[in-house]
């Protein structure tokens, strides 16, 4: 039974925790409330417009919450309310994963590491992406996992038990088709525990799954329906390229630890090796490796046989590393550095790295005072907002029926730039979720305006003309930061569509 000292300790923890979910999750709003909608999130608030039992790109889960989030506050930057909130409950439920596995002090690490690390800070942490949803799924799912293995429930409880994980897995399967990643890891460490062995002699596992998988059951019918095309896209997306690329594999490695911030993957890396040395003896810590490191092995791998991966992928799987860092670090190594001088140095990085990052989307200083080199883009581009398109003289000279883009990332912030009104139509072999959304032969013999990146301008007439009876005039505008022109547009009157556009995907 805890001593009264011990339960002291663990309430001052927690009241830690609680504090530092607040002033992180503020500072999570300051952030996304100063920074447009990327590429990403104006593409996926676009495509989430149509509710869909599944989506082109993922599973439906993060896209059904932009739907109703945009229905609330708007398709701007409020969209994002609802991502930072679930990434509070997501912290908190990795403070107490950690703290039932091991103590609360380990929990208050393992939650500081993960909200000052730049990927779950930022993009996770708040931003509409999967992985907000994924992760409070996944961390749900450990949390109820480990008071199964760990915990002593009785025959009643472990049924409630597995039923919650399969619940929890379900929503992970409707958030991200790498939860199949950690669905693997379970039985994985069931597999290499001789006390976890016999669950597979049990009916629960199995009902768990069965349940799991039937709130997957969107994703299945809706590909199904579309000819498989997500899985497709998705699976193609890791398959072998030909020759193994070390260049490839190694900027996948440089990108996680720049992802997840230096001075926060030393001790990522130190509690992943000192649960591989001690997994043998701490189930533990086995548990959680099996939950992490088949994801991060897998997609740091991709490279290795020709496959060119992102270094975002693996991140669902260092979520659980946290753990294992807030132990390593609670257990011995805090007291022989000083932890506090780390804490206030990684806070005051995260905050530079976000006050320059901002600053410069908003501005473009950076650019201003540096050159880029040839060929390199400014990725802060991606942030600025469109809706200067509104204005735009040619659209108060007509009203076009439809709108024709040639880029997919450019299609979403044309969207949310003309509004939910004007449907927007995409011309390329590349289209994404935006060729569901609606179908060029609804709008036939009507008229349209092509928006495409000026130096396509004679790509884009050649490759449409045959679509139209004629096109007009182009017409030149450019978007950009205040008193600069960095996303030069041209604007294409297109009259009579005469024919279909083609379409890459079986509809």
């Amino acid at each position: 039974m805890p001593s009264p000292l011990t339960n002291e300790s663990d309430g001052v923890a927690t009241r830690a925790a609680l504090v530092l979910i607040g002033a992180f999750t503020l500072a999570r709003l300051a952030l996304d409330l100063s920074l447009g909608l990327g590429a990403d999130e104006a593409y996926t608030v676009a495509v989430s417009r149509r509710l869909a039992l599944s989506y082109f790109d993922h599973p439906p889960l993060h896209q059904w919450l932009a739907h109703f989030s945009a229905q609330a506050f708007g398709e701007g930057v409020w969209v994002r309310l609802p991502f930072v909130a679930l990434f509070a409950a997501t912290s908190w439920l990795l403070f107490a994963l950690t703290r039932n596995l091991f103590d609360a002090r380990a929990g208050l690490w393992a939650l500081f590491g993960l909200n000052a690390s730049a990927f779950f800070f930022a993009s996770a942490g708040g931003w509409v992406v999967p992985d907000g949803c994924l992760l409070l799924a996944l961390a749900a799912t450990a949390l109820v996992l480990a008071r199964l293995f760990f915990g002593d429930p009785d025959a009643g409880a472990a049924w409630r038990l597995w039923l919650a994980a399969g619940f929890w897995l379900g929503l992970a399967g409707l958030s991200k088709y790498s939860a199949i990643l950690v669905a693997l890891g379970i039985v994985l460490f069931m597999a290499l525990s001789r006390r976890q062995r016999h669950w597979f002699a049990h009916p629960a596992p199995y009902v768990g799954a069965l349940l799991a998988l039937a709130l997957v059951a969107p994703v299945i019918v809706w590909n199904y329906e579309n000819d498989w095309v997500s899985f497709l896209f998705q699976g193609g997306r890791g398959a072998p390229g030909g020759r193994m690329r070390l260049d490839l594999a190694g900027a996948m490695i440089a990108g996680q630890v720049a992802l997840l911030t230096p001075w926060i993957f030393a001790p990522l890396a130190g509690g992943l090796l000192a649960a591989a040395r001690l997994a043998r003896s701490d189930e533990r810590r086995l548990f959680l490796l099996c939950l992490g490191a088949p994801t991060i092995a897998l997609f740091t791998l991709t490279p290795l046989w020709g496959a060119r991966g992102l270094p975002h992928w693996p991140m669902p799987g260092w979520f659980f590393v946290f753990a294992l860092a807030g132990v390593w670090v609670s257990e011995g190594w805090a007291s022989r550095f000083n932890m506090r001088a780390w804490v206030i140095g990684a806070c005051a990085l995260l905050a530079a790295i976000a006050v320059i990052f901002v600053t410069h989307a908003n501005t473009g200083w950076i650019t201003q005072v540096v050159a880029l080199p040839a060929g390199v883009v400014d990725p802060t581009l991606e942030t600025l907002d469109w809706s200067a398109l509104r204005s735009a003289p040619l659209f108060a000279e007509t009203r076009p029926k439809f709108i024709i883009c040639v880029k997919w990332s450019d299609a979403g912030k044309i969207a949310l730039a003309l509004g939910p009104d004007t449907p927007v139509l995409i011309y390329s072999d590349d289209p994404r979720g935006i060729a569901f959304l609606d179908k060029s032969s609804n709008y036939l013999g009507q008229d349209g305006v092509i928006i495409a990146p000026a130096f396509k301008r004679d790509f884009v007439i050649a490759s449409l003309q045959p679509f139209f009876a004629s096109l007009g005039s182009p017409r030149e505008m450019a978007l950009g930061r205040p008193g600069q022109t960095e996303i030069p547009l041209v604007l294409i009157p297109a009259h009579g569509l005469t024919r279909p556009l083609p379409a890459p995907y079986p509809r």
